[in-house]
């Protein structure tokens, strides 16, 4: 007489069989569920985000000043370079007033060969600018994977980098009140 081993309870071959498949298959199952929750960390650890001067530094505004928005002609914006692979931006400010230009509002608008808009940037610059007179400024570039390189600037050699062109504007002008020295102290 056969008997049925899993109906009367007594442990046999054919209730292990049939179990240890579902648990593998559950145990794979968890384990592909579980990889594919997980994202992966596309990002580099360190990163800080760029920092932009906001507003004047207390540098620019040591003493009484003024901040202004310079009217056509108080202030001339040139000869803005940034060569492919170069971390840093340079242009030269002219200072057509009076008095002793102690810091500048720029906004940058960065185009592609397109004039579409790349990128655009508002910062303050800490100059020393007499009057008349026009000094080069030089500041941290946008393009932090430096692959960019100005339309001027000429072609690089290799010619993997993306060419662009800036639309430069004065927002604020700082200069001393009456009464402070006009001068700068490079004279």
């Amino acid at each position: 007489m056969l008997q049925d081993h899993t109906t009367t309870g007594h442990s046999g071959h054919s209730a292990i069989f049939m179990t240890r498949p579902l648990v593998t298959i559950a145990a794979l199952a968890a384990m592909i569920i579980a990889a594919a929750g997980t994202p992966d960390r596309t990002t580099r650890r360190g990163l800080r985000p760029q920092t932009r001067l906001s507003a004047p530094t207390t540098a620019m505004t040591a003493g009484a000043a003024d901040t202004v928005t310079p009217s056509h002609g108080m202030i001339d914006v040139s000869g803005y370079d940034k060569p492919l692979r170069s971390a840093s931006e340079t242009l030269f400010i002219t200072n057509h007033s009076r008095r002793r230009l102690t810091g500048v509002q720029l906004r940058i608008t960065y185009l592609d060969a397109h004039g579409r808009q790349l990128h655009e940037a508002t910062m303050w610059l800490d100059t020393a600018i007499p009057p008349g007179e026009t000094r080069r400024m030089k500041f941290k570039s946008w393009d932090i994977q430096r692959t960019f390189y100005y339309r001027l600037t000429g072609k690089p050699r290799r010619s993997d980098g993306t060419l662009y062109d800036v639309s430069i504007r004065p927002l604020r002008a700082v200069y001393p009140t009456a009464g402070h020295s006009t001068h700068s102290p490079e004279q």
